[in-house]
């Protein structure tokens, strides 16, 4: 099942995790970090030409950046055009698609560019011929084995930067475990995408984003078709502590803090502000690194005398414990075959 799927009645599917990826086309600045000193413009900051999603599910990124391209246009052939030309979507589940050509015909979208195939079953180059300067992107979550190794998100990622033009950028929302690359051949996907593609930064989300799924996500980000140089320095942002609180019977709910945290987000995201490494380490990759603020993330503030008390009190706590329930063995230090090397 798709995740867009599980997470439909979530409020929290336009006003987090995408509203991030969205909020922040509209809203990062020509000083934007991840310029690297050249003399264009990032995601952040152009005006969406051309945007796709691969596993559009009901249609959540298509619509969000028909709003916000829709909102930038000058004028009604502009706002025809985008409808017409400037929205693409591939979804695989007939009764998804379904759902999802309703949402777009709805919105008055007029000849939606929705396509009910398999995404990976089509060649790159066929794709990038419709010219998607922005690929969106929530693949399929948890599906891809050793035996189907096609359908790991790392596969996903890759064939939609393959499908993009030159330049394009792509912000995809994946689970944490998928940037780790913990089977060779995620760690072989990982290679080829730093070959191929750049990888910009990871944005580790608040646990409950996909709230009732028990799925930790990011929102990852790369360009493409440049392939990743050595001394690129990345971001890793830890946004956990995003605002939205889980409220009972309820779900997933903006918080008072929300709005502001979502901006220091998108400042530090753009460079305007600087962050404490806990929020954001700025650090070179590798293809075999976990790709995760807390790979990189090293703290060094020194504990007070309370953190170092409430260490100790839960370790024994935790080993009274474990002696209550007879794993007292636990604790016994060189032990072999029951008896003390």
């Amino acid at each position: 099942m798709y995740a867009q799927a599980a997470i439909k009645p979530n409020p929290l599917l336009r006003n987090d995790a995408y509203g991030i990826i969205m909020r922040g086309v509209q809203k990062c600045t020509l000083g934007c970090s991840s310029l690297r000193g050249r003399k264009r413009l990032p995601l952040c900051c152009i005006k969406l030409d051309t945007a796709t999603d691969p596993t559009c599910g009901t249609a959540g990124f298509l619509i969000s950046a028909m709003h916000k391209m829709l909102s930038m246009a000058d004028s009604e052939q502009q706002r025809k055009n985008i409808k017409k030309k400037q929205l693409h979507g591939f979804e695989l589940q007939s009764n998804m698609f379904a759902v999802a050509a309703a949402n777009m015909i709805l919105r008055r979208d007029g000849n939606s560019n929705l396509e009910c195939s398999d995404f990976l079953a089509k060649n790159p180059a066929q794709v990038q011929m419709k010219g998607a300067t922005i690929g969106l992107m929530n693949p399929p979550y948890s599906q891809g084995t050793k035996a189907d190794p096609s359908q790991y998100e790392l596969s996903f990622i890759e064939h939609l930067l393959d499908s993009l033009t030159v330049g394009a950028r792509a912000a995809v929302i994946v689970p944490q475990s998928s940037m780790t690359g913990k089977s060779k051949v995620e760690q072989a996907f990982k290679e080829s995408i730093m070959k191929h593609h750049t990888l910009e930064g990871v944005i580790t989300c608040n646990t409950d984003t996909f709230y009732g799924v028990g799925t930790n996500p990011v929102i990852a980000v790369f360009t493409a078709y440049e392939p990743h140089p050595k001394d690129k320095v990345c971001k890793f942002i830890d946004f956990r502590d995003d605002g939205y609180v889980v409220r009972a019977h309820v779900g997933l709910v903006e918080g008072d803090s929300a709005k502001d945290k979502l901006q220091h987000l998108l400042d530090t995201w753009c460079g305007r502000v600087e962050a404490p490494s806990k929020f954001c380490v700025e650090s070179t990759v590798q293809s075999d690194d976990e790709w995760l603020h807390s790979f990189y993330y090293f703290n060094d503030e020194i504990p007070t005398d309370a953190d170092f008390e409430k260490f100790i009190g839960d370790y024994l706590t935790f080993e009274f414990s474990m002696v209550m329930q007879n794993r007292e063995y636990l604790f016994e230090g060189g032990v072999n075959d029951g008896k003390t090397e």
